[in-house]
């Protein structure tokens, strides 16, 4: 029961979030989005229509005295009239929305068997990722400025708040015009806990990926808590 609700759930999510929590069955998954996605067009297109009946009703009650005796032409442009109205109403306009919405979903998975995500699925997730990326932004901020310090042999010290996972043998980095590769990786104290020990780059290695240091933004080793050199 668990596997189904899951795979129902993920059925509304975005084709990334289902690669990175699998369902159980895509088939199921699939069915899920399809059938799902009529469902969803009953139920909304239902609300609406029941909806704009009472509304309707209403307002022709309402607007009875003043269009009584009018020609047919008339009356349709005053029913064309009050459909827009009805749908200018932001619970109105969601209920079309999703009824739209529920019948590409069940189209989709019907003709090209594909999962098509709910939109509000999807702005939620694509908000909660600009949310952690602001957040991540903020602590990296927060962090202290690497240190930089010069070694025998022209090699270099760089330790760092955060580690640096494109750094490994097959990269070349620059720092202010040289090139350097890394020598070895070693663990410091905090907050500076990443150490990259890097050398000279032999001439006429084939470079295989390449990354610029801002040298500029770190600190001399001597003063690992005072401001950046710039």
């Amino acid at each position: 029961m668990l596997t189904m609700w899951r795979d129902f759930l993920l059925s509304f999510c975005p084709a990334e979030v289902r690669r990175a929590i699998a369902p159980y069955s895509t088939a199921r998954t699939l069915r899920a989005a399809t059938w799902g996605g009529l469902l969803e067009f009953l139920l909304a297109g239902t609300a609406l229509a029941l909806g704009f009946k009472s509304y309707f009703v209403l307002r022709a009650q309402q607007l009875h005295p003043h269009v009584s005796g009018t020609t047919g032409v008339s009356e349709a442009g005053i029913v064309v009239f009050l459909a827009l109205e009805y749908l200018v109403h932001p619970l109105s306009f969601l209920l079309l929305y999703l009824t739209i919405e529920g019948l590409v979903r069940f189209a989709g998975g019907l003709a090209t068997g594909e999962v098509l995500p709910s939109f509000f699925v999807f702005l939620a997730f694509k908000a909660a990722r600009a949310a952690a990326k602001r957040q991540e932004r903020r602590r990296i901020l927060a962090l202290p400025p690497d240190t930089l310090e010069r070694l025998p042999d022209r090699r270099i010290r760089i330790a760092s708040a955060q580690p640096k996972p494109d750094w490994n043998a097959s990269i070349t980095i620059g720092v202010n015009g040289e090139w350097f590769e890394v020598e070895r990786t070693e663990e410091g104290p905090a907050p500076r806990s990443f150490i990259y020990v890097l050398r000279p780059s032999p001439p006429g290695k084939v470079l295989r990926g390449y990354q610029d240091y801002d040298a500029a933004s770190a600190s001399n080793a001597g003063d690992r808590d005072g401001p950046a050199q710039k």
